[in-house]
């Protein structure tokens, strides 16, 4: 059958097809024509060729050019940095080329872990922009040179670190001693003797001091030059002293003088550092992690960076974040950079425990603080944010509240309260907190004190309070019986009743059975330490002469026919108190105890009234709290009233009455 002629093969355009093959063929040979061409013109290539004329000239081996890299796949790490920075162990290191010189001594070799984890930055980048990570979304930039050293917290993060005063004690002691004579100290001074910068970071013999005495003598005998001939024996006292500035010596002291500052500030008061302090504020266990483009630099000045920022906000915190109830911490620039350095460091590695640092796997296995367990070093790690240094008190602003300008943080070193508080009340506070305070109940949450921490801080508290002369440099003062009328009148008889007739608060010291026991070393010592459960509180703030003249007031004393034998002290009318509550305290303490007054704290509070004894009430009534706005109702004052026996009582009654009260 012939084919037919009407039907034809359709057009598959089968040579436009080729037209266009063609024209990706030459796109594609351009391509590969460029890039090598460009790979030859790369920064790094430049930095390498630069490399290997200045070796040339200093006849050292040149390297082939290609790019270096260190691999830790368990740290997560691809760094090409020793691409440029040949002296990091890629090359011969050139001391004159900023590029080409060798790494600065630290205790472990740089390429054994990478430049990344220490230094920041981008480590897969080849290019200076992009490996020093100034570069859109890269969140980890490059650590700048004033800040290099909080690289090295981010992994060493358990250093133990002594109390600032000590560590201070010690340094002083090693300056004045003659150390960096013979020892090289974070690049101070030097001689025969090794350096110590890094020595807290290692063990050093634990028989130094004797070590040093001996060879000592063996050079004066020998005339070695290597040791220092006359070395003078420390005081047994100043070789713990220098330790303890010696544990602080790990080859970053910038860092360290940053952390130190920040356990002497209270700041884990109101942050939590790996899981260890308050609430009131930010987590700052990823500090140093922080994205810039998170931040708020409207009030900030230089830099929009987290370095300038963290500076700024340490200067001044209101003004950076105007909301905040951060106190002024009156700190000044190098502080700021130095505390700025420790935020930085706070970054969560995840770091192999088997590659991890000794203090760090010490720290986390063994539970050891990254801070002392002293009583005066956990006061600066945990208290002083709001109770100022050594517990004298800071003014806190309370954002958005016109009546409360400033709230104070009490004065808990006040020997008054040291004098009413005993030390269950202390240790209670602690452990429970005041609920609707800024005090935390540090010995219940998540994150807060041990029980021997809780002890050790109770113990330094006590060790605050000032105490009464001895004995018999009290009896060996002259009498003064006008002094002795006046401070029986002024301190006793509020409680003791005129005469000391005895009232609903106080036993009757005029009474015959009380009397005919009442010699001068007991009255001396009811003054001195007080009676443990009772409003008689110790009276340390008396000299010697004035303790002698209360003592002769007492024994002075007209006998009444009272009887001390079997006294108990009176039950107030809660009442009556609620209203003389309204009338003398409300203003300061809230209505009800609320602490929503002026300035007073809330005295409602159950934890508050679990931990106060009467006693303590009694006490704190009638001798108030110098140096605060709490008056002494004990005695009238400009601005207020003196209180009766019976008025305190009933004060007392109402505030009880509050334990039961629904809330």
């Amino acid at each position: 059958m012939p084919p037919d002629r009407s039907i034809r093969p359709a057009d598959l355009g089968t040579a436009k097809l080729l037209w266009v093959f063609a024209v990706l063929s030459l796109l594609l040979t351009g391509a590969l024509a460029v890039v090598p061409a460009r790979s030859g013109d790369r920064e790094w290539r430049r930095i390498q060729q630069r490399y290997d004329a200045l070796a040339a000239t200093k006849h050292l081996e040149p390297i082939p050019i290609a790019i270096q890299q260190i691999w830790r796949p368990e740290f997560g790490v691809v760094d090409r940095c020793p691409t440029c920075h040949l002296g990091m162990g890629g090359a011969d290191p050139i001391p004159s080329d900023p590029l080409f010189r060798e790494h600065p001594p630290i205790p472990h070799d740089p390429r054994e872990f990478g430049c990344t984890v220490c230094h920041a930055g981008q480590g897969r980048a080849t290019n200076a922009a992009g490996a020093h990570g100034k570069v859109r979304h890269w969140d980890a930039p490059l650590l700048e040179r004033a800040t290099v050293e909080a690289g090295c917290g981010g992994c060493h993060s358990h250093f133990p670190i002594p109390s600032p005063e000590r560590a201070g004690r010690g340094r002083a002691l090693a300056l004045s001693n003659g150390c960096g004579d013979c020892h090289r100290i974070d690049g101070r001074g030097g001689g025969a003797g090794p350096d110590l910068s890094t020595v807290g970071a290692r063990q050093w013999r634990s028989d130094w001091h004797t070590h040093h005495i001996e060879r000592s003598a063996e050079a004066a005998a020998s005339g070695d030059a290597r040791w220092r001939a006359g070395f003078a024996p420390l005081a047994d006292d100043d070789v713990p002293l220098i330790e303890d500035y010696l544990r602080t010596l790990v080859g970053a002291p910038r860092l360290m003088e940053g952390k130190t500052l920040a356990h002497s500030l209270g700041c884990r008061g109101c942050h939590r550092i790996g899981g260890v302090g308050g609430d009131d504020g930010p987590d700052l266990s990823n500090e140093g992690g922080r994205l810039a483009a998170d931040l708020d630099f409207t009030h900030v000045r230089g830099r929009r960076t987290l370095r300038g920022w963290l500076v700024s906000h340490f200067l001044d915190p209101r003004r950076v974040v105007p909301d905040s109830q951060m106190p002024n911490l009156d700190l000044g620039p190098e502080q700021a950079e130095a505390l700025t350095v420790y935020m930085l460091s706070l970054r969560t590695h995840q770091i192999p425990e088997s590659a991890a640092p000794r203090d760090r796997v010490r720290g986390m296995r063994l539970g050891i603080r990254e801070f002392p367990a002293d009583g005066e070093s956990l006061f600066g790690v945990f208290c002083s944010g709001c109770h100022g240094e050594r517990g004298g008190g800071r003014g806190i602003v309370v954002p958005g509240r016109a009546d409360r300008a400033q709230l104070a943080g009490p004065a808990i070193s006040n020997p008054e309260l040291l004098f009413v508080a005993e030390d269950a009340f202390l240790r209670r506070t602690l452990v429970d907190g005041r609920p609707g305070r800024r005090m935390p109940a540090w010995g219940t949450k998540d994150g807060g004190l041990r029980p021997e921490e809780i002890d050790a801080l109770v113990r330094w508290l006590r060790s605050l309070q000032p105490t009464a002369p001895p004995f018999e440099e009290v009896m060996a003062a002259p009498e003064d019986p006008e002094l002795g009328r006046t401070l029986f009148g002024r301190d006793c008889s509020p409680c003791h009743g005129e005469g000391g007739a005895g009232t609903v608060l106080g036993p009757p010291l005029a009474a015959e059975d009380n009397l005919a026991v009442q010699s001068e070393n007991a009255i001396y010592g009811t003054l001195a330490t007080g009676v443990a459960g009772t409003a008689m509180r110790p009276f340390g703030r008396y000299d010697g002469r004035s303790l002698r003249a209360v003592i002769g007031a007492v024994r002075g004393l007209a006998a009444t026919s009272a009887r001390r034998t079997g006294w108990a002290p009176g039950r107030g009318d809660a009442g009556r108190g609620s209203r003389l509550f309204g009338e003398t305290c409300a203003r300061c303490h809230g209505a009800s105890g609320s602490g929503s007054g002026l300035q007073g704290p809330a005295l409602g509070i159950p934890a508050f009234l679990a931990a106060a004894t009467d006693g303590y009430l009694v006490a704190t009534i009638i001798r108030g709290r110098p140096g605060t706005p709490m008056p002494t109702f004990g005695s009238p004052g400009r601005d207020n009233p003196a209180l009766s026996p019976g008025d305190v009582a009933d004060l007392v009654a109402f505030l009880r009455s509050l334990q039961t009260r629904p809330r």
